[in-house]
């Protein structure tokens, strides 16, 4: 029987520092005395003084061309919504009963994979040249390196959450380019066999769908096995005296599916600080941007269903045969309850959310918090 989360208590252990805050200010945004609908509107995400402050922020992305010399379609909120070539093109294949006999389909089959990853790298190339082009309107001292030593210590102040999120995806997408490039050349169309079994090396544009629902899958299951994990070793959870940021980090980077399964079987053994600081500090830092961007931009009711679905799997939401509105309701809740000026306050709140399953997550903000963060 799993013992209950006192999230309705305030904390007197010396180990957790409690909060209370009834009115707080994020970049301009006032969000006083939040309630469980705030996050649900996008009139509770207006801020018109930021928009006066950054025109240059409110600028939207060109959509690139695509490979027939057509344009990707438009963000229904480009300041929220990155480009869609930033996500996997569609795929089209042949159905199975189109083709006259067995190898005309599987020839059909192979050529229809390969017009799809050459389709996946033009598009790698376009968000390039898109974030070049917002690069250069950037000023200088604030201005990201794509291929940076550490994450960005802050998101540039004439960045949208688009802009935040393309620069992410292009690092990401750059930093697998080579490998699965040569693949694409050496093997053609056998590359849809090899992903299988090295799904790291593969570009974000260039992954099937099935690829994304079998990924989904193994996040989904990883992170209950991670939670009967944690809640067997320490019943009550983030506020358990003896977890601390060592046991969070491994936690995160197996309920995010951060780190691969490898690294579970060797338990202690495994290099949890080495994969924390090439997994989860970029993850993390990513979302406390990410945070800011969909507050300041708009917030999930301006998110196209695809980007609603991307951004509660980075946080640890399961989003495998959830309602679209239910997806809604808890980004909204994420963004409620991690809400914080300071960003220390915000990083441990959101410590706890990412240790806390989330039909447990806390119905208010004044939740007990640890004094240790991520």
């Amino acid at each position: 029987m799993k013992a209950p989360v006192p999230w309705r208590q305030r904390a007197a252990s010396h180990s957790i520092s409690s909060i209370s805050i009834s009115s707080i200010s994020i970049s301009s945004i006032s969000i006083s005395s939040i309630s469980r609908s705030t996050f649900l509107t996008r009139a509770s995400f207006a801020a018109p003084a930021a928009s006066a402050a950054r025109p240059q922020r409110r600028r939207a992305h060109d959509a690139p061309p695509s490979r027939r010399g057509q344009r990707f379609p438009t963000p229904k909120s480009p300041l929220l919504n990155p480009p869609a070539s930033t996500r996997p093109p569609p795929l089209d294949v042949p159905a199975r009963g189109d083709a006259p006999s067995t190898f005309r389909y599987l020839l059909q089959l192979g050529k229809g994979y390969l017009r799809f990853y050459k389709d996946g790298l033009r598009a790698v190339l376009a968000n390039r040249r898109l974030l070049r082009d917002k690069l250069a309107r950037t000023p200088s001292e604030e201005r990201p390196s794509v291929f940076w030593r550490r994450p960005p210590p802050r998101v540039p102040r004439t960045f949208s959450r688009a802009d935040w999120v393309l620069l992410w995806r292009v690092r990401h997408d750059l930093l697998r380019l080579p490998l699965f490039g040569l693949m694409l050349v050496v093997i053609g169309e056998f590359t849809a066999l090899a992903v299988v079994y090295v799904d790291g090396v593969v570009p974000h544009t260039c992954r099937v769908p099935r690829q994304l629902r079998r990924g989904l899958e193994r996040a989904e299951q990883r992170r209950r096995a991670a939670f009967d994990d944690l809640e067997a070793r320490h019943p009550h959870g983030v506020l358990s005296p003896r977890v601390g940021p060592a046991v969070a980090r491994r936690h995160v980077l197996r309920s995010l599916h951060l780190s691969g399964r490898l690294w579970d079987r060797l338990g202690a053994a495994a290099p949890h600080a080495l994969l924390w600081r090439l997994k989860g500090r970029p993850r993390m830092a990513f979302l406390d941007g990410d945070d800011r961007g969909l507050i300041e931009d708009g917030g999930p009711t301006g998110l196209e269903p695809e980007e609603l679905r991307i951004a509660c799997a980075e946080r640890g939401i399961d989003v495998l045969g959830r309602r679209e509105a239910e997806l809604r309701t808890w980004l909204g809740d994420w963004l409620r309850l991690t809400a914080a000026e300071d960003a220390a306050e915000r990083r441990r709140r959101v410590a706890v959310l990412l240790m806390t399953r989330r039909e447990h997550w806390p119905l208010q903000r004044d939740f007990a918090v640890p004094d240790w963060e991520l």
